[in-house]
């Protein structure tokens, strides 16, 4: 049987006093990540689960990866929206050859595209670097820079919608949802504030577990955004033994994950592919309560799961365990 892991809880359950699991940390270790953010672009997408840009492809796969290495197409690039060095991945790339086409026509003309999809802040690539949001950016020659900021999935290219593209990956084997979720809830964090508070520094060493199966059981929403929803729920493992208290979960509006999750009531469940990306609501708030907490800057990761995929129909609590 799984064993369940407290996580740190989210907003209100924090201002409540849920006991936390966090790493001690003191400060960034030699082969950490460190990512300096500006604070407006942290409260503008806080609340948001995907973001609009003007994208410039600089490298591109030339075919989507095979399904067994996550079916997706990479393109690396560079967006005013943005700031930071970025790697854009359309999902199930194999099923939208036309989106591919773009992408490759993009790169060849240097003209930019106009993009829309889940913005996506993880460390799975950044290594011993430093990135800061607004630096200059100059070209990039390879299709997996260091990076820590991905729009992934793409849901849109220069109008033509790839919501549809939201569903497991056939033939890909995705992460064990006992081992994700235990690494994610142990990686450690640090945040420091900038001068007046303008910018936000977040230092993590990498973090994997790109794609990852598991099972949500609905504990509240939180509420209906214009390009999704954000959910609180417990995770479980494909046996249904609870793994983490209280995540958040969002999901892309029309997508089928999110037309599955509406008629979902508290105890219900349901069985997604997702993937993990920090939770910039949490980072907000560990930075608003910093001065009579300062023990929350130094918490682990803060995170929240992006649905990418779902595996069937609502299970109704009375099915879904205790």
């Amino acid at each position: 049987m799984a064993r369940a892991v407290i996580s740190q809880g989210h907003l209100h359950m924090l201002a409540v006093g849920l006991t936390a699991i966090h790493a001690a940390f003191v400060s960034p270790a030699a082969a950490d990540t460190v990512l300096t953010l500006n604070a407006d672009f942290i409260e503008a997408f806080k609340s948001r689960v995907t973001i609009d840009a003007t994208y410039i492809v600089d490298k591109a796969h030339k075919h989507p990866n095979p399904p067994e290495k996550d079916g997706d197409l990479h393109a690396a690039g560079r967006s005013e929206q943005i700031g930071l060095p970025t790697v854009a991945e359309i999902e199930n790339a194999a099923d939208v050859q036309d989106a591919v086409d773009k992408i490759h026509a993009a790169e060849a003309s240097g003209l930019p595209l106009q993009l829309s999809g889940v913005w996506r802040i993880w460390p799975e690539h950044g290594g011993e670097h430093t990135f800061v949001q607004g630096n200059t950016l100059a070209p990039f020659d390879t299709t997996n820079p260091p990076h820590v900021f991905e729009i992934h999935p793409v849901t849109n290219i220069d109008g033509e919608s790839l919501l549809a593209n939201l569903h497991p990956i056939a033939g890909f084997a995705a992460k064990d949802a006992e081992q994700a979720f235990t690494t994610y809830e142990r990686t450690r964090s640090k945040i420091d504030i900038g001068p007046g508070g303008r910018t936000v520094t977040i230092s993590t060493p990498m973090a994997g577990f790109n794609y990852v199966e598991f099972v949500m059981r609905l504990t509240n929403r939180q509420f209906r955004a214009a390009d999704g929803e954000f959910v609180f729920a417990n995770i479980l493992d494909l046996d249904k033994d609870l793994l983490v208290h209280n995540r958040r979960i969002a999901f892309v509006a029309d997508s089928i994950p999110d037309q599955k999750q509406k008629s979902m009531q508290p105890g219900d469940c349901l069985h997604l592919l997702g993937i993990p990306r920090v939770d910039l609501a949490l980072v907000s708030w560990r930075v608003e309560h910093a001065a009579e907490q300062p023990e929350v800057l130094t918490w682990s990761m803060p995170y929240e799961i992006v649905a990418v995929g779902e595996f069937g129909e609502v299970i109704p609590a009375s099915e879904c365990g205790q």
